[in-house]
């Protein structure tokens, strides 16, 4: 639409008010698509137009001549109110745009003063004020959500930070950012297609939504990270909040027909941790994100200093992974599974090693998380094969009788494209019986895409290998799955056997597990035996094979050789 020049418009008098206008010239206002009003310095309307009727819902032989703010009592004390009280005082065109409630509508009004009075021309710019709302709402929003996007995290972030650092600040109170990452949410999306991933990060932030307070402000950050801003929170509440935030997801999502789980892991900062900036508070809380990941994840983790100093290790092991295979830093080390009915050696599990040429022979926790979390996670797959069927194969030509050697897999390794194909492949290379594999994984592992784990397996299970389900009973435990899936060995963790000494209903649990897994024609490993306490108890519910420091501490493969020679 064209705009009219901000020039005076000519004064106008209506037949029941004054001289009447011409006829020709009233035609040409009512032809306008600007509302057009006279009002003379008693504040009464002396013309009004057919679009000023339409926009003030009132036909003009029912304004014209009664006081503006008898009729619109709501402007006044509003900025049209201001703008017209100036330009009747000044002489002074004026402008305003704003919401008038009782008309449900956003108005732009200019305003001219003369002799007798002003004329206000205006115009609803409803249309035009929601079209530029829904722009800003989708430069500040993440599209997918509707949560705030990673712009307006930092603008709001930044407006706390300055708000709540001038403010005297007790030392148990402060604002709180938890940063929330989900949990293998990429297996997911390859699971399951993009699609769905989007689906789940949608009911994800429905379910967050519901949990939060209105004042809570929440962003989505990235994929699947997302950030809470907690106004005078001390530590520790926000700590049992972030708590509470897992306990809500803990409950499957539906996808495509299918129940996915999902878990998270937060970091908590404090503004008291990090007085500089915003950028900084964001940042320490994506530190301590990824201390919980590196703590196993579905953890909650405050930050310290001491996190800093732990990242910056991460950074330096990450970096150092680039010369770890091209030099044959890695090896493996193999702990002996003795089956308890008559001591013999029925299995090893093989267990990474990564000999720093600074830092010494690391184990994987100080690792693994780094290792799974780069580029050279499908690397890992086609070593940790060839090295154990390398060294099969090696152990063969010393006349060695080689138990089933287990190798663990991760989730994402799991469900790899031609995974069955490729063990077959290596190990027929080696001239090893698939027999002598064994391919272990975890409950959380599965959980991911139950389906395709358990086509996964089966496909392991067809091609002659065996499988185990590795700490059972430390995570979902759903004899659901279990019953489903082709499993041929529960490792029971290591936590039921620590409380055999002290808990009383350990060994009950324990014997629950081994019935269990009897009746679905299992066997059962039992992971950390220490002592011979503890083998007696193991031996009395029943179970089948022991691994622990009490049998022997992962060896290197000329010491399992020996410990093979000597357990004959």
């Amino acid at each position: 639409m064209k705009r009219e020049p901000d020039s005076p418009p000519p004064r106008l008098r209506d037949n029941g008010t004054g001289q009447p206008a011409p006829a020709h010239l009233g035609d040409m206002l009512d032809s306008l698509s600007d509302g057009f009003m006279s009002i003379d310095k008693s504040w009464r309307f002396t013309y009004l137009n057919a679009t000023a009727e339409r926009y003030l819902q009132q036909e003009r032989k029912n304004l014209l001549g009664r006081d503006i703010w008898e009729c619109y009592p709501d402007l006044v004390d509003s900025g049209y109110y201001r703008v017209y009280q100036e330009t009747a005082a000044t002489g002074q065109p004026g402008r305003h745009t704003g919401y008038y409630a009782p008309l449900g509508a956003w108005f732009e009004a200019r305003s001219f003063a003369h002799d007798d009075g002003i004329t206000v021309l205006f115009r609803d710019v409803t249309r035009e004020h929601e079209h530029e709302a829904q722009l800003e709402f989708e430069a500040s929003h993440d599209y997918l959500t509707g949560l705030g996007n990673r712009r307006k995290c930092m603008e709001v972030l930044s407006r706390a930070v300055t708000e709540t650092a001038s403010l005297a600040l007790t030392p148990a109170a402060s604002l709180a950012v938890l940063y929330i990452d989900l949990d293998h949410f990429k297996e997911v999306n390859d699971a399951f297609g993009h699609a769905v991933g989007d689906g789940l990060l949608r009911d994800f932030a429905k379910r967050l939504r519901a949990i939060l307070e209105p004042a809570v402000f929440a962003a989505r950050v990235g994929g699947d990270k997302f950030v809470l801003l907690l106004h005078d929170m001390p530590g520790s509440t926000a700590e049992a909040f972030a708590h509470l935030v897992l306990r809500e997801f803990a409950t499957p999502f539906e996808a495509s027909g299918r129940s996915v789980s999902l878990s998270a892991s937060i970091g908590i900062a404090l503004l008291k941790d990090a007085p500089e900036s915003a950028e900084a508070l964001l940042s320490h809380a994506d530190t301590a994100m990824h201390a919980a990941k590196a703590s196993g994840r579905s953890q909650v983790r405050m930050y310290d200093e001491a996190l800093d100093r732990g990242m910056r290790d991460r950074l330096a092991l990450r970096m150092d992974l680039h010369d770890a295979f091209s030099t044959n830093q890695f090896e493996l080390h193999f702990q002996p599974q003795i089956a308890l009915a008559d001591a013999s050696t029925v299995g090893a599990e093989a267990l990474l090693r990564w000999r720093h040429p600074q830092r010494g022979l690391l184990k994987p926790h100080a690792f693994l998380d780094v290792l799974l979390e780069s580029s050279h996670e499908g690397v890992l797959v086609d070593w940790l094969l060839n090295a154990v069927c390398q060294q099969i194969d090696a152990w063969r030509r010393l006349g060695m009788s080689v138990p089933r050697i287990s190798l663990n897999l991760s989730a994402r390794q799991l469900l790899s494209a031609g995974l069955t194909d490729k063990i077959l492949r290596i190990a027929g290379a080696h001239d090893v019986s698939p027999a002598v594999l064994d391919i272990e994984v975890t409950e959380n592992s599965l959980v991911s895409d139950i389906e395709k784990a358990g086509s996964v397996l089966a496909a392991l299970k067809q091609a002659g290998l065996s499988t185990s389900l590795d700490d059972f009973g430390s995570g979902y435990s759903s004899l659901g799955y279990l019953v489903r899936l082709p499993i041929d060995t529960l490792k029971i963790d290591r936590s039921f056997v620590q409380a055999l000494v002290d808990s009383e209903k350990a060994p009950a649990i324990i014997q629950g597990i081994v019935g269990l897994a009897r009746s679905l024609g299992m066997k059962t490993v039992v992971e950390g035996v220490e002592s011979q306490r503890q083998v007696a108890e193991l031996k009395h519910a029943g179970c089948d094979v022991i691994q622990g420091y009490l049998i022997s501490r992962p060896l290197d493969p000329h010491a399992f050789a020996d410990f093979m020679r000597r357990s004959k």
